[in-house]
């Protein structure tokens, strides 16, 4: 598939950038603790590599994929985890969950909800890349990010996803519909 029409809205160095701003102030944050690292696959996989290498605190990466659709083309009322693989423990450690962007809420939710009630993480902190406040249809808020917008713009790129394709994109991109 080719890419559709799209416009640049983040700049691969003005991405770099606000990586760079964003490792700082979890490097303060995240200073003399236990962390572990939870990239929510897929789209989290490609922010959390380009975050922790930024990171000056040492760290354990673990995986998980929360899907809310599974088979259905609606959401489930809660999203499904599965672990990749199950880690050894996250008891009693930081846990650094990340994704690509917050958007309804309910996956970033249920992996919180998972860290700190059944994993039994000490405390969670949610990073994403982009925190897009404007579709939010549950009480969750980012702990940081590099990029909030307000608009609802669909986006790609940086790990971000149109059907599938399109993670890969250095530069954040806004789809445009044909009615722009």
């Amino acid at each position: 598939m080719s890419l559709p029409r799209s416009r640049v809205l983040l700049e691969q160095q003005a991405l770099a950038d606000g990586l760079g701003n964003l490792a700082e102030r979890l490097h303060k944050r995240l200073e003399n603790k236990e962390v572990t690292a939870v990239p929510i696959l897929g789209g989290g996989m490609f922010f959390a590599a380009d975050l922790v290498r930024r990171l000056p605190v040492g760290l354990v990466m673990d995986f998980i994929r929360i899907g809310t659709y599974g088979d259905a083309t609606s959401p489930q009322k809660r999203p499904k985890a599965d672990w990749l693989p199950h880690p050894e423990s996250i008891k009693g450690r930081t846990v650094l969950l990340l994704d690509d962007i917050l958007d309804t809420g309910r996956t970033l939710q249920e992996a919180r909800r998972i860290m700190l009630e059944e994993m039994e993480a000490k405390e969670v902190l949610c990073v994403v890349l982009v925190d897009k406040t404007v579709r939010r249809s549950v009480a969750i808020e980012a702990d940081d990010c590099v990029l909030t917008i307000e608009e609802d713009l669909f986006l790609v790129g940086c790990g971000l996803d149109f059907a599938g394709q399109f993670r890969n994109l250095p530069d954040l991109r806004v789809l445009e519909s044909d009615a722009d």
